[in-house]
């Protein structure tokens, strides 16, 4: 019910003081009826009622209340304010932390995540859990304020309050069943829904927007029951409470007034226990009604937790002051976790500054991998790998951040100007920096004949450049970085001829002066390589010059006819 980890990200004296005020506003309720009852059975004694006493009291109640109203407003703002935006930074922070690694959440279910996930949490942490702790106490209160005028009755109100909290608990078991999955489903609905949206002009150029809108239907449907069948249960737990509450409240009625009936008990005590006895269960009947918030609120907690939990790429202190000159990597294994066997097996190779290093291989032979492990995205490796001669889980993050860098197809044109884009890669770059590093990709005639020339907006993703021309803005916001390991990762795919020539001859000339690694399925793209390593299902297989392999590699041979067959065929 109480997850001790959200005390940990926030102050726990908003909720303290918030229970405190709720007691008071209750204590000043108990003496507003005590006052009452005492007026009323002097009344029916002796006649005479002191109105002033009345007047000052109600008017008195009245003021406390109002000023303890606004006083728990505010303390439930803060409380809630403070909740979302300690998770809110611990999941951002988290989120960029992960990076690509294993276990990050894809970004239409982090964003749900971190917005209603967080949402649900906060009306849990500042409604819900405040009302728990005051009734443990509220009912603690009333009673000691009735004991004293009959104890009977007043233990048998403490008797029946213990059954609404047991009606909640069996409630939340049979609950858990149907919220295993609830949270999960609902994230996962809003990830659908965001992928369809994103990818709805290719649903309908293949005219299957149809079918995954009934999809989406069907999927929102089952939701939908979910959700009904949590709200059922919670009316029927709250009818249930009902029945509890008015049943003990007038057992406690009776109880009293058979207790007037054999003069045990005062009139003042008898109105007393009239007055407050519906009060006794109010507390609970409240902390019931708040069954499906906890249960959400309970739900998003497991699953914001859960994710905030995962575990983290871990780095060394060494920086590396020298200038990279080389990689190294020796006798390496991997195996993602869901994985059954090894992903890489026994690599071994070295890449340097001044070559341009290419990696080639079909879908899935471990390329990817490979650089993940060399940029320190994945560590749980086997044997070792080295930046100059420092083991990479030495090394700490700053030095791995700075000095490298991935550019691959998947990078992200900011609907801005071309200038801001840029900026991204180097925020100091000068106008004539810019130029010139456009003149290197070939952009630059292309942006001298727009209008605004750097200050030009581009569409959201670069939408109104063509695939090459993102590509080499890409390319040119890269080089402003100034790294000195770069690794291209498929950044010539889906792209025009021309631009793919341009980008594959920047390419080489950064080699010269950095530490350069190419990945490519194709092999006519790298041709002009220094190193060539090829991969087949995890392994090394070749590696050499590509005009040595061509002449040697019987693999390599057989892949390049076959590719270029491929090519052929497209082209007739």
């Amino acid at each position: 019910m109480i997850d001790k980890r959200l005390f940990q990200l926030t102050e726990k004296k908003n909720l303290f003081k918030l229970v405190i005020a709720r007691l008071i506003y209750l204590a000043a309720s108990i003496i507003m009826w005590w006052v009452i009852a005492e007026q009323l059975a002097n009344y029916l004694l002796t006649g005479e009622i002191m109105l002033s006493t009345l007047l000052v009291t109600f008017i008195g109640t009245l003021l406390v209340k109002i000023l303890l109203t606004w006083w728990m407003e505010q303390l439930t703002y803060q409380a809630s304010s403070e909740l979302r935006l300690a998770m809110r930074q611990a999941v951002m922070e988290k989120a960029f932390r992960l990076g690509k690694s294993q276990g990050q959440l894809s970004s239409a279910a982090l964003a749900k995540l971190s917005v209603d996930g967080i949402e649900q949490l906060e009306i849990y942490y500042a409604r819900f859990l405040p009302q728990l702790f005051y009734c443990l106490f509220a009912s603690l209160l009333i009673f000691g304020a009735l004991v004293s005028f009959a104890w009977q009755p007043a233990v048998v109100l403490l008797v029946c309050m213990p059954l609404i909290p047991l009606i909640i608990m069996s409630v939340m078991k049979i609950a858990k069943r149907i919220l295993s999955g609830y949270w999960t489903q609902y994230t996962d609905l809003g990830a659908r829904f965001h992928e369809n949206l994103s990818g709805l002009s290719t649903l309908k150029a293949y005219d299957q927007d149809g079918n995954k809108q009934n999809e989406a239907v069907l999927d929102a449907e089952r939701f939908r029951k979910v959700t009904m069948s949590l709200l059922s249960m919670q009316l029927n737990s709250i009818t249930i409470m009902d029945i509890v509450s008015y049943c003990g409240a007038a057992l406690g009625i009776g109880l009293a007034l058979f207790a007037y009936a054999q003069s045990t008990i005062s009139l003042t005590g008898m109105f007393l226990f009239i007055l407050l006895s519906a009060e006794f269960f109010i507390p609970m009947r409240q902390l019931g009604s708040l069954f499906h918030v906890a249960m959400n609120g309970i739900s998003a907690c497991k699953k914001l937790f859960s994710y905030l939990e995962l575990p983290e790429q871990t780095y060394g202190e060494i920086s590396l002051s020298a200038p990279l000159e080389q990689l190294k990597i020796e006798r390496v294994y991997f195996k993602y976790e869901e994985a059954e066997t090894e992903v890489l097996q026994n690599l071994s190779f070295t890449v340097k500054r001044g070559e341009f290093t290419a990696l080639v291989g079909k879908s899935g032979s471990g390329k990817s991998t490979v650089v993940r492990l060399l940029l320190h995205q994945l560590s749980q490796y086997q044997g070792d790998i080295y930046w100059n001669d420092v083991e990479l889980r030495e090394l700490s993050k700053t030095t791995v951040k700075q000095k490298s860098i991935l550019v691959d197809n998947h990078g992200y044109v900011y609907p801005t100007s071309i200038k801001e884009n840029l900026l991204l890669g180097n925020k100091l770059a000068t106008d004539e920096e810019l130029w010139a590093v456009l003149e290197k990709v070939q952009l630059a005639s292309f942006v001298k004949k727009l209008p605004e020339k750097l200050l030009t907006i581009l569409d959201e993703n670069g939408g109104n450049l063509s695939g090459g021309q993102r590509q080499r803005l890409l390319l040119a916001r890269a080089l402003l970085r100034d790294a000195e390991l770069y690794v291209f990762d498929e950044i010539t795919s889906g792209i025009d001829l021309k631009s793919e020539e341009i980008i594959l001859a920047c390419l080489k000339e950064l080699a010269r002066v950095r530490l350069v690694i190419f990945i490519s399925h194709r092999l006519y793209n790298v041709l002009n390589a220094d190193q060539v390593l090829v991969f087949d299902k995890g392994e090394l297989v070749e590696m050499g010059a590509p005009a040595v392999l061509q002449e040697e590699s019987m693999y390599f041979k057989n892949y390049f006819k076959q590719e270029q067959s491929v090519i052929s065929g497209g082209e007739q």
